[in-house]
């Protein structure tokens, strides 16, 4: 049974220790917390506080803002939480992360609650903000009574959060809820965080990605040294193992302050597989390890639907087992492992529905290893994977050649024919070529129905980056993480720079002839991934926000007519508030028409079968829209 958030506020914050009356004015104090202190230390810090002389609340160091119930600071410090209980204080809420709180030199909400008061830990990241902690806020006023202190580390994001509280619960204005807050020590870029919680949330995260930050990512993915599969991994500093290890904590750390509790929780974790020497690129046996961020759906009828993205951790010198040399790996594929951590800063905190996996593969220099058993298993636990979103080498938009710019445009590679039905049985084989030859259904897999739907997303929103589709599975002579998925039956996709330098590919790092050689951190363009960024972002949001694509949709062929009928089987989810019937010129690459036929299982269009490819896509109250479904023929 699923609680209101108001219960689930309520049961985070326990029930109240006791309410003192004040003959002050009440005040709530927000505080940042999270602090695992243990329990010795922590009986210890309480023991002694209580022991010195408490000054008068008014009188203590911490600055302060107050209004109404409410007082806004920053950290405060043992004294200081004795002297707000014994000035009548009741209720102290936190908005610090845990690893902050790490830093504070007593366990905060033993203190707190050893004082007798509320204690609820809210906790909200500097770099991005999310509405959740206005709603706690709101719902402790209204299931507390008395004065409330409520902080961050110096004041400024508790008092942000307060000036959202204002606009979605008191209605006020943004203008002067922005004002108010800054008179309660909001910093300079809060009314920046609340203009942003106040737009869509595709423009939410549009807005929120930070190209400083995958700037840092690129840079510190680089000074591994190298990220071969065959290298060190006991060091702290050099070697897949170091590599791995950062990022996950970078996955962690850009997690925090989520918001979400239980099966809705974003977590981070390991995923290792070993694999035996193959007498080619694997040399030793070896532990290629995946490192996997999963951010849960938040609609329960939704979060079995898995949407990956995938890059990979691990680089290549020029020779392909050399696990020693120096193989930064900037490009190739540090950027797309910065983009998903990126993703992870920005996604973390969004109510979406279905679920994402950011997943950093190791061992795809050597023979995409970790996305292929990593998809194997997947498939054997009958995982429901939707769609796959590998970005590779993702990060360099200048030409080679002369008037060559990528600046605006990423390829997406998209498979046709799905890659199961070449292994198929010659009989079985022979069946699906003649379908076909005879529908002319070659160009309509689920894969390039997803490629169909980043190019919508991104004209949609008007992203600077806009997707040019290659209708090949993946480039020559070259292979990327998403084959394994495809060969194994899911859809999958490639994001991939425009106009690939190969002198900065699988490149000893060195110059000849007065040419850098080498895939060095400066040629990746920050504010170009950062674009590519948001599309993939915006295309998760679309993706798991809109209802799952109609199944079992059929065309119907049963008679000679001049208009087409299709039928389909309903989408699941509850939200679903109807279908559309799309269209395409059979010479053209995009659904180009459509027509709402409202929410049934049933549609005829005035366009001949004859003439027109068709499509179904279901979508909900929010407008979200799912991939096109492609009908088979069918006699009924």
């Amino acid at each position: 049974m699923l609680r209101s958030r108001a219960e689930r506020i309520a049961c985070r914050i326990g029930p109240m220790k006791h309410l003192i009356p004040l003959a002050l004015s009440t005040t709530i104090i927000l505080a940042c917390a999270g602090c695992t202190t243990n329990a010795e230390r922590s009986e210890s810090v309480i023991s002694e506080a209580q022991a010195e002389p408490i000054a008068p609340w008014a009188e203590l160091s911490v600055d302060k803002h107050t209004t109404g119930r409410i007082t806004f600071s920053g950290q405060p410090s043992a004294d200081e939480i004795r002297a707000f209980a014994a000035a009548g204080g009741n209720v102290v809420v936190n908005n610090r992360t845990e690893p902050e709180m790490k830093r504070v030199p007593f366990d905060e909400q033993a203190l707190v609650e050893s004082l007798g008061m509320t204690y609820v830990h809210s906790p909200m990241s500097s770099a991005i903000f999310c509405e959740t902690q206005a709603s706690d806020l709101s719902t402790t006023l209204n299931t507390t009574t008395g004065p409330v202190l409520m902080h961050c580390g110096s004041g400024s994001r508790s008092a942000t959060v307060y000036g959202l509280y204002l606009i979605k619960d008191k209605g006020m204005n943004k203008n002067d809820a922005i004002k108010t807050a800054q008179e309660l020590g909001m910093g300079s870029s809060g009314g920046r965080t609340i203009e942003r919680e106040l737009m869509d949330m595709p423009d939410r995260v549009m807005d929120a990605v930070d190209p400083d930050m995958i700037r840092m990512y690129v840079d510190t993915l680089a000074g591994f040294g190298t990220r071969h599969t065959l290298s060190e991994t006991e060091s702290d500093t050099r070697g897949i193992g170091a590599a791995r290890r950062w990022v996950k904590a970078q996955f962690e750390r850009n997690i925090q302050g989520h918001g979400k509790g239980g099966d809705a929780a974003p977590r981070v974790y390991f995923d290792p597989h070993t694999v035996e020497p193959d007498g080619r690129r694997i040399t030793k046996p070896v532990e290629v390890v995946n490192v996997i961020c999963l951010i849960p759906g938040s609609n329960p009828e939704s979060r079995d639907r898995l949407y990956y993205v995938l890059g990979h951790l691990d680089s290549r010198a020029s020779e392909a087992n050399d696990a020693t040399s120096d193989a930064p790996g900037a490009n190739d594929d540090a950027s797309g492992v910065a983009l998903m951590i990126e993703l992870a800063r920005v996604l973390a905190r969004e109510p979406i529905e279905a679920t994402v996996v950011l997943m950093a593969t190791s061992g795809e220099e050597q023979g995409l290893f970790g996305a292929r058993l990593h998809a194997q298993a997947a498939l054997d636990s009958g995982k429901n994977i939707v769609a796959v979103l590998n970005n590779d080498t993702v990060g360099d938009p200048t030409g080679v050649l002369k008037d060559q710019d990528g600046s605006k445009e990423i390829r997406v590679f998209s498979e046709g024919i799905p890659a199961p039905m070449i292994t198929m049985e010659e009989s079985e084989i022979s069946g699906e070529v003649r379908r076909l030859r005879l529908y002319g259904t070659e160009s309509d897999s689920p894969s390039r129905q997803i490629a169909r739907y980043i190019a919508d997303v991104a004209n949609l929103h008007k992203t600077t980056v806009q997707p040019r589709l290659i209708h090949r599975p993946d480039r020559f002579l070259r292979g990327g993480d998403h084959t394994p998925f495809n060969e194994l039956g899911f859809a999958a996709i490639r994001f991939c720079e425009t106009y690939e330098d190969y002198d900065h590919q699988h490149q000893d790092v060195r110059i000849e002839d007065g040419k850098q050689y080498g895939d060095l951190p400066e040629f990746v363009d920050e504010h170009y991934l950062a674009d590519v960024t948001r599309l993939n972002a915006l295309t998760l949001v679309h993706l798991t926000n809109a209802p799952s694509a109609p199944e079992n949709t059929r065309v119907i062929i049963a008679e000679l007519t001049n208009d087409t009928t299709l039928r389909w089987d309903p989408s699941p989810e509850s939200d679903v508030a109807g279908y559309e019937i799309v269209w395409r010129e059979t010479s053209e690459p995009q659904w180009d028409g459509f027509q709402d036929v409202g929410n049934t299982t049933e549609g005829t269009v005035p366009l001949s079968k004859d003439n027109w490819f068709f499509g179904v896509r279901a979508y909900d109250k929010d407008g979200y829209r799912s991939p096109v479904s492609y009908p088979r023929p069918a006699r009924e």
